[in-house]
């Protein structure tokens, strides 16, 4: 495994109507992947073969497409998880657009960042990245990241860790974690391990397509509690207190799967 080489892993289920699009924007970035993972979760729009099109005959060193049969993303991130050659790697969404510097400075930060730096994160913007707004937001979660230094502030597509200390953490899991909010559980046990790195620069824009997250979300209660749970506290929260509580709600990562968004808001352009 070179340190220096990046693996982008995407899981995927029905998303013909974004995974191109997605594609493209990693196809234009100034730093390409040197290796790209697609997990196919069981789609019958024909996603793959899109796919397929969209990347035959590109640049990127090695392109593998797995499937996994059993539903959930949770399995499609362990089935990915041994085929990971890459020093640092990319966990990306199927509906997430990355701007063409993205692993370029995703790169620049990891070999920025002082020693002991597990993973950089992106911030997810949902409009134009030089608005008052954006802005204001680039700026603030950065600082907010230093108030709360052993918390997750940005979702799973738009995390990218040291591959060795993903691994040591234990990786996606199942029999670990089987619920919604798994980029959070995930860096629970990886900030452990090492910190991590928010930076102005580095994000990536979301479509925000799901009409209500209530199924795929903790309530407030639960988002106060993690916020201020000290660190030694962390997995008794997920482990005997929140993950007890998304089971007696069926808030299993399979919430994930459920896409009536679809039906309310068009492919982004």
């Amino acid at each position: 495994m070179d340190a220096k080489t990046f693996t982008v892993v995407i899981p995927y289920y029905n998303e013909a109507g974004f995974l191109p699009q997605t594609l493209r924007s990693l196809l234009a970035q100034t730093r390409l992947p040197d290796q790209l993972i697609l997990v196919d979760n069981g789609s019958t729009d024909g996603t793959e073969g899109l796919s397929r099109a969209v990347l035959e005959g590109c640049a990127i060193g090695e392109i593998l497409f797995l499937r996994e049969s059993r539903p959930g993303k949770i399995y499609a991130l362990e089935a990915a998880g041994p085929h990971v050659s890459g020093g640092y790697v990319a966990f990306a969404d199927a509906d997430i657009q990355y701007p063409p510097r993205y692993l370029e400075t995703a790169e620049r930060l990891f070999r920025g960042a002082r020693a002991g730096t597990a993973a950089v994160m992106a911030l997810y913007l949902h409009g134009a990245a030089g608005d008052l707004p954006a802005l204001a937001y680039r700026w603030a979660m950065p600082l907010l990241s230093r108030i709360f230094p052993t918390k997750c502030l940005t979702g799973g597509g738009g995390q990218v860790f040291r591959t060795d200390l993903f691994r040591k953490a234990g990786g996606f899991s199942a029999a670990t974690w089987n619920f919604v909010l798994l980029d959070h559980e995930i860096m629970n046990r990886v900030l452990k391990l090492g910190k991590t790195r928010y930076h102005p620069d580095f994000w990536c824009r979301h479509t925000n397509r799901r009409g209500s997250r209530r199924a795929v979300r903790w309530n407030v209660w639960e988002r106060f509690l993690y916020l201020y749970m000290p660190p030694a506290f962390l997995d008794w929260y997920f482990y005997r207190y929140l993950g007890p509580r998304l089971a007696k709600r069926r808030m299993t990562q399979l919430s994930l799967r459920e896409q009536t968004w679809n039906r309310k808001v068009g492919a982004p352009n």
